[in-house]
């Protein structure tokens, strides 16, 4: 019994080594900063933005006001506005048992445009990702913000980038400038 308790051990030991040395890591979750509050992907629930301050609804389907049962996320995205103008599309999952409110469930995904004359309809505040600014940059610029992350495509319309189980997406105008950034945590849709 002493033989194999040991024998676990090393083995546990022995895997957590090989995980380590391999590089494998789940990635650091991104901060978001969008009108003011702060979302941690995989961590954050659609309820940091208040329904009294925000308007939160799902194309065609209006305010989310049902439950979310336990084990489930949303296909669709729901559009986050306040101020006159669109701040994010947010994408929420429930991994818990418990059912939760829509607009509780956690986010794991949030995209949104830059503010521009032709898409004026979005906010001037731009989302911060990990406190940076992207409004005005080129893909040259953001390669040198985004340095320290693996790139997972260089294309002349985008540029992805993958860190552990987060991804971002940049996609570019045609003048070559940032129009769209999509910031995802992989999750588990199976069920």
């Amino acid at each position: 019994m002493k033989r194999m308790k040991r024998g676990i051990a090393v083995l546990i030991l022995a895997v957590t080594l090989a995980l380590a040395m391999t590089g494998c890591s789940s990635g650091t979750a991104p901060v978001l900063t969008v009108a003011g509050k702060e979302v941690t992907l995989g961590e954050t629930g659609a309820s940091v933005f208040p329904l009294t301050e925000f308007d939160m609804e799902i194309p065609g389907g209006g305010v989310p006001v049902e439950e979310m049962p336990g084990k489930s996320w949303m296909s669709t995205f729901m559009s986050l506005r306040g101020d006159g103008g669109s701040y994010a599309y947010l994408y929420v999952y429930n991994p818990g048992r418990d059912s939760v409110w829509v607009t509780s469930a956690t986010i794991y995904k949030l995209s949104f445009h830059m503010y521009s004359e032709e898409e004026s309809y979005w906010a001037q505040d731009n989302v911060l990702i990990n406190g940076i600014d992207f409004y005005g940059m080129d893909a040259e610029a953001v390669k040198e913000k985004m340095s320290e992350y693996k790139i997972a495509s260089d294309d002349s319309t985008y540029l992805s980038y993958k860190d552990g189980k987060y991804s971002y997406r940049f996609t570019f105008d045609e003048s070559g400038i940032v129009e769209e950034i999509e910031v995802e945590m992989s999750i588990d849709k199976s069920y």
